[in-house]
């Protein structure tokens, strides 16, 4: 039997290669399919930090190892279950990203964006079905396999191999992207995402959790930053909420604690 931070290391060792290669047991992949993908990505998450923090035990065993793989085997099954195509071309990418983020009991906000919402680099495991250039409303929509994603331009998305162009810089481009914070204006130059109380024209202008307010027609909170639902109602793009709770508060990034929700599918 292979313990688990060996047999995971297996398995990016495995994808790494050029060539695959087979599990002890002579299967193949074993990020061939969505269900052996998200059980690695179980594994990945569950470090024994995330145990003891979510568990509120004092030591780690392998009852409450597995119960948090198994819980979040069936979360990444749900973060998939609406996407067809999948492909484990790049899935160590992803399961390494996985691991990394959890590895210290704490997530930043693109710590966040990764593992609770498939963002980067765990949004290039679908060959989706629009090609080059053609409209798409998110990345699994275009072939991310091949580096192929949504671009957004003046709020419409086309299928592009990104080119991050740098503050203040053209993205005339089609696949010229701005930054995080930054958004391709009118004047097709990377400009500053707007704050609250600045005037737009649309949402896409204005910072994440802000809207465009259609009758004062500037950049408007969704929500107070104390009772967030969603990480995206947040300009931090993170929303802590107690387990328990509907609503919590917009922070930084999350210190997992047992009193945290999102312990909820990690125990």
């Amino acid at each position: 039997m292979i313990a688990h931070g060996l047999k995971f290391s297996f398995v990016l060792l495995c994808l790494s290669a050029a060539s695959g290669c087979s599990s002890s047991d002579g299967s193949s992949d074993p990020n061939g399919t969505v269900s052996g993908f998200c059980e690695n990505w179980g594994k990945a998450a569950c470090s024994s930090k995330v145990v003891l923090a979510c568990s509120g035990k004092a030591k780690v065993d392998a009852d409450l190892t597995d119960a948090c793989v198994n819980s979040q085997q069936a979360f990444c099954e749900g973060l998939l279950a609406a996407t067809t195509g999948y492909s484990p071309q790049k899935a160590s990418q992803c399961l390494a990203a996985v691991q990394k983020a959890y590895s210290d009991g704490q997530l930043t906000a693109e710590e966040v964006a990764t593992v609770r919402h498939r963002g980067a680099p765990c949004n290039q495991l679908i060959k989706g079905p629009q090609g080059k250039g053609e409209s798409c409303s998110k990345d699994d929509d275009c072939n991310t396999l091949q580096n192929y994603l949504c671009v957004l331009k003046s709020g419409e998305g086309t299928c592009q191999i990104p080119t991050l162009v740098e503050n203040g810089d053209p993205c005339s481009g089609p696949g010229d992207a701005c930054n995080t914070g930054y958004y391709c204006g009118v004047d097709e130059a990377c400009v500053k995402s707007k704050a609250v109380g600045k005037a737009c024209m649309a949402t896409f202008e204005c910072e994440t959790g802000l809207d465009c307010d259609v009758d004062t027609g500037k950049c408007a909170t969704r929500v107070d930053a104390t009772n967030c639902m969603q990480d995206n109602d947040c300009t931090t793009n993170v929303c802590d909420i107690p387990v328990g709770a509907s609503a919590g508060r917009c922070v930084e990034s999350i210190t997992i604690a047992s009193s945290s929700s999102i312990c909820e599918d990690l125990r």
